[in-house]
């Protein structure tokens, strides 16, 4: 079930034109030299919101992805300014579809956190967070 949501965003997200040239999943490392934007799709928890009433019943679940924005500033330019231009692109693409291709019951806003120089390399990350709807059934969390 997180699977099929971080799958979908990050099928989203990597569509033509891909918002940026480097999308990852799950990211580990710091960005390498050359790169001066990156995107990263991470599952952070998922919680049951409603419970099956009976067994082989769905059960309705919210699962919390994060999606991170990495830019590196140029002389000049402010580092909340420098990554506002890849966090639009992101959003508008999410906000699209909702459903994500019909994948997810929909997907949610909640909130944007920024961290500066986040490397050592002048590199501003502004994590999107939202709320993916899905029904799994109680047996399986698919």
């Amino acid at each position: 079930m997180v699977n099929t949501a971080v799958t979908a965003i990050m099928a989203a997200l990597s569509a033509g034109p891909a918002v940026a040239a480097q999308i990852d999943r799950v990211r580990l490392r710091p960005l390498a030299k050359a790169v001066t934007q990156a995107v990263s799709v991470r599952p952070l928890k998922a919680e049951v919101s409603d419970l099956s009433l009976a067994p082989g019943y769905p059960v309705s679940w919210n699962t919390s992805v994060a999606v991170e924005c990495y830019v590196k500033s140029v002389a000049g330019t402010a580092p909340d300014v420098a990554v506002d231009s890849l966090v639009s692109a992101v959003y508008a693409r999410l906000m699209a579809d909702i459903t994500l291709g019909g994948s997810v019951i929909a997907m949610q806003p909640i909130q944007i956190d920024y961290d500066f120089d986040v490397d050592g390399e002048q590199t501003t990350c502004a994590t999107l967070a939202f709320n993916v709807r899905q029904r799994a059934n109680d047996a399986t969390l698919t």
